[in-house]
């Protein structure tokens, strides 16, 4: 498969409403300057789970199974790697999954913990560490990322489907703000989750998050449609979507960390339904993705047999909803933008929608080329920082390489 290499810009050229804006009429390019990884490297190992600009203007990246985050020059040099293998203060326990700055601080998590790094890069100020257990929605929270104030949001990890559908339809999960010690002091939203299961007979439970059209996002906080900003100041998230309104909207939020609405926006949508070849491409995806069909070979060789039993309890429980889900993933940008990826295509296609910080479209971004992971229907370029001016993300190439692109955007509006 060819890395991602063509990539289209369309700016709006004057303000406006959130419709009826007039775009540029020429595609504008986004310059490729600069690409980290490749078969002979040994600097980008593994898929690539965050990444964080520091106040140095390095790159900070964690990277699946590697106990460490490396950091790149913007030329892509690397610096330095932060951590090594271990448990103890300054070591991470499998890989670091998370990164980022919160004013001079540097923090990093792994498994099950946070470290806080302020003038020694080899030892933490502070390691926090906890498990809080929250029985009404059957998941387990652990430390997630830092907020601006030194609280944190926690990592959710569901361990009880059968808890989660158990609370009435479209019931919500709480976006809960934490003490370093684990002690839920507030909720800061309610994140929607809109029929995200799908029921798997073979593994006899409800598994959130799995549904093609409504699933996770591969890098950031791991909430639907949910982001925080860069900062940690606030999150910024889409709410409720409305179908059956004249003209169907969906809510674009920004909530400060202390539960304070900063922007709420209407946006207009066109409905668009799933078609009939779309459906049959997802439930065939996803039955193959039940079987293992796109991961590489685990050593555990399953008869041919046993695997379509696989695929046909997938079909069988596979469903999708009436109209495509109008947004699929939130990026915040470093620079107060918002990045929307909206509906999928029957063309594959990504369209991501920039926002500016008062909620009115200034432009969208067209990715056709790349891919994230095995799973057929992730984005083809995982964006993990984003503002008016650059774009920086991760692919996959050829023989499961993993690439870091950073991209230059040129504003210029031609005629």
């Amino acid at each position: 498969m060819r890395l991602l290499t063509f990539l289209v810009v369309s700016l709006v050229c004057a303000p406006g409403t959130l419709r009826g804006q007039t775009a540029c009429r020429t595609p504008l390019q986004l310059e490729e300057v600069l690409r980290i990884g490749s078969l002979e490297s040994t600097d980008l190992v593994s898929s690539v789970l965050e990444m964080a600009i520091g106040p140095d203007s390095a790159l900070y990246v964690a990277q699946a199974m590697v106990p460490a985050v490396t950091v790149f020059s913007l030329d892509g040099q690397v610096l330095r790697r932060i951590g090594r293998a271990g448990q103890g203060p300054g070591e991470m326990q499998l890989a670091a999954v998370a990164v980022g700055w919160v004013g001079d601080t540097l923090w990093i998590a792994d498994v099950n913990r946070i470290q806080l790094f302020t003038t020694d890069e080899r030892r933490p100020e502070q390691i926090i560490q906890f498990s809080r257990g929250i029985l009404e929605e059957g998941s387990t929270l652990t430390p997630g990322r830092m907020l601006a104030d030194g609280t944190l949001i926690g990592r959710r990890r569901m361990t009880d489907g059968l808890a989660l559908s158990s609370r009435g339809a479209n019931p919500g999960l709480a976006l809960r703000r934490l003490s370093r010690s684990g002690e839920v002091l507030d909720t800061i939203a309610t994140v929607e989750w809109p029929g995200n299961a799908v029921e798997n007979e073979m593994d006899g439970g409800l598994f959130p998050g799995t549904h093609p059209l409504r699933d996770l996002p591969p890098l950031g906080l791991r909430e639907y449609l949910t982001a925080v900003k860069p900062d940690g100041s606030a999150v910024v998230r889409i709410g409720r979507v409305h179908e059956d309104a004249t003209p169907p909207t969906f809510d674009l939020l920004v909530i400060s960390i202390r539960g304070d609405t900063l922007l709420h926006r209407s946006v207009e949508y066109e409905p668009r339904e799933v078609t009939r070849a779309m459906e049959r491409r997802l439930e065939d995806e996803y039955a193959g993705w039940r079987a293992g069909d796109y991961y590489p070979s685990s050593g555990l060789q399953l008869t041919e047999t046993t695997l379509e039993r696989r695929r046909r309890a997938a079909r069988r429980v596979f469903w999708v909803p009436e109209y495509l889900p109008p947004v699929r993933q939130v990026v915040a940008g470093t620079d107060g933008t918002i990045w929307l990826l909206r509906e999928m295509r029957e063309d594959r296609v990504d369209v991501w929608e920039v926002y500016d910080s008062s909620g009115t479209l200034e432009g969208a971004v067209e990715i056709g080329q790349g891919r994230t992971s095995f799973v057929p229907w992730d984005p083809r370029l995982a964006v993990a920082i984003a503002s008016r001016d650059e774009v920086c993300g991760a692919t996959y190439g050829d023989y499961d390489i993993p690439y870091i692109h950073r991209y230059l955007i040129d504003r210029t509006c031609a005629p």
